[in-house]
């Protein structure tokens, strides 16, 4: 089956679970998704079935949004709600106008230090594998960006924000430095994925509604906007399916070709005008 789904991902269920469920439900072998969401998370996964999951290495979105929500006064392992505690302490008040302002210092590019339970690996093991056996090991920080924050509740020692990153931004590592900032401990409590480059949550159906969906999403939208996608001919489909070099009027490395609403192929830049062909998408 060849598909492409927006699925909510529900609170408990890790995104390889989202793909083996699909995997069973269509009777499909090929099924993957473009960026995973922690098991507790919820919100927007992508999921490329059968003869789409070629559009795996040019689905590596560079910008999603969030919807989060965390608590002072409470540091744990995980740094979110679901990991064991290792401290408390009382929280130091912060103001809601000063708290937006702190906010928004996050904003631009930055360096992230990756947390412990993350499925970064180090010496061939995830460090979420080295956590569970109380082995803590130094981590190099990341290049991150955060393109926009804003508050959009606050209760005494509770808030929700929403957040706008690059990809590889850890939210629960976001909420630790926020509640450093402010002298405090603190911990995410929630988090929602609520878009990812211009696919929204709104469009995204229920696991259980596949079936009832299958030609929703067309490939273009999924593909980064870093990948120029070039409508071509109908006399030249042929050649590039074919795996020919062809002459085109164009600056980027690399650029999708497509025909009408069909992916065709992924094509790198050999010289001036002239590109080969990458991989076939079609």
């Amino acid at each position: 089956m060849d598909a492409i789904f927006l699925i909510n991902k529900p609170e408990g269920m890790t995104s390889f679970d989202v793909c083996h469920r699909i995997k069973k439900s269509l009777h499909e072998r090929s099924v993957g998704h473009t960026g995973t969401l922690d098991p507790n998370a919820t919100g927007l996964l992508i999921v490329l079935c059968g003869k789409y999951t070629k559009l795996l290495p040019y689905c590596d979105h560079d910008k999603k949004e969030y919807i989060a929500s965390m608590k002072f006064g409470i540091k744990t392992d995980t740094l979110d709600i679901w990991g064991n505690t290792i401290d408390t302490k009382e929280v130091n008040k912060i103001d809601e106008n000063d708290l937006k302002t702190l906010l928004k210092s996050f904003l631009g590019k930055q360096q992230q230090i990756p947390p412990m339970y993350s499925a970064i690996k180090k010496n061939g093991k995830k460090l979420y594998e080295l956590a569970r056996e109380n082995i803590e090991v130094a981590r190099e920080a990341r290049n991150i960006e955060i393109y926009d924050i804003e508050l959009l509740t606050y209760h005494e020692d509770e808030f929700s924000f929403r957040v706008v990153v690059s990809s590889g931004t850890y939210i629960r590592s976001l909420c630790e430095d926020i509640a450093s900032k402010c002298d405090n401990y603190g911990c995410m409590t929630s988090l929602v994925r609520t878009k990812i480059q211009d696919l929204s949550l709104d469009k995204a159906i229920s696991i259980d509604e596949v079936s009832e969906h299958i030609d929703d999403i067309k490939p273009y939208e999924v593909i980064n906007n870093n990948y120029p996608m070039i409508n071509v001919d109908d006399n030249m489909v042929n050649d590039i399916k074919n795996g020919k070099r062809i002459n085109i009027n164009a600056s980027d490395d690399i650029i999708i070709l497509v025909n009408n609403d069909m992916v065709l192929a992924a094509y790198e830049k050999v010289s001036d005008s002239i590109y080969k062909c990458k991989r076939g998408l079609f």
